[in-house]
């Protein structure tokens, strides 16, 4: 095997290794607090130690994991601080995807985007279905549009966010939140062409999460985020 072929193989280890772990945390399996022993996963890889190591920064890179002193790798805790601070971050940048995107979806994405509805309704009684196949749909859903926007900086930019915003979902009941009720809104929207609305829709979508973690007010950061033209009613409708 040449240097190149060993450089790419490296690189789907790392990868592949990366891909579990980040799964692994997402769903709980990995919970907060707990060791990343690097030299645990090789074993369990059947690899060597670099690829693991490299692995585990990228996801401290990603927030997901802290380094402590005397402890190593930990998988990181989870604070209302946190969900707060996603949450905002997220209704700034995947608004304004919303925004950019909506005008360049094509025929086959709207097409998508109904099948994926469809398959989130067949799936919302699956028992497992707030621990990886809601995140999945919802995240294939709003990506159609923040991909069609064009913005790779901006795309991965909200990729970075998906994993902390999935795993502070799974602190919720999904079922309750009112998700299905704004992904009809987004779509009904996306095919008006209406990319005000889907960009409104879509503020409105993530901060319920929040909302519906602190009986019926914003946490600060978000509520400035919102602004006066964007809280929420307590049925999620806005407050206009």
């Amino acid at each position: 095997m040449n240097e190149q072929q060993s450089l790419r193989t490296a690189g789907r280890m790392t990868d592949e290794v990366l891909g579990v772990l980040h799964a692994r945390i997402v769903d709980g399996t990995l919970p907060p607090g707990r060791k990343v022993g690097i030299e645990a996963i090789a074993r369990e890889f059947g690899i060597s130690r670099t690829p693991v190591r490299e692995a585990v920064l990228k996801l401290e890179s990603l927030g997901l994991v802290d380094r402590l002193p005397y402890r190593g790798s930990v998988v990181a805790a989870i604070s209302e601080e946190d969900l707060s601070e996603v949450a905002a971050l997220r209704v700034v940048l995947e608004g304004l995807a919303a925004e950019l995107g909506t005008p360049r979806l094509t025929k086959p994405d709207l097409v998508r985007m109904r099948a994926v509805l469809a398959e989130l309704d067949s799936a919302a009684d699956e028992p497992d279905y707030a621990l990886g196949r809601f995140n999945a749909l919802n995240r294939e859903f709003h990506r159609t549009i923040y991909a069609a926007a064009g913005s790779p900086v901006l795309l991965r930019l909200i990729d970075q966010l998906a994993a902390e915003a999935d795993r502070l979902r799974l602190r919720g009941d999904v079922r309750g939140s009112g998700a299905d009720t704004h992904h009809r809104e987004i779509l009904a929207a996306c095919e008006r062409r209406d990319a005000v609305a889907v960009a409104d829709h879509t503020r409105r979508h993530i901060a319920q999460l929040v909302r519906s973690r602190h009986h019926g007010t914003e946490p600060d950061l978000l509520s400035r985020v919102l602004g006066p033209d964007l809280h929420l009613s307590p049925e999620g409708a806005p407050e206009r």
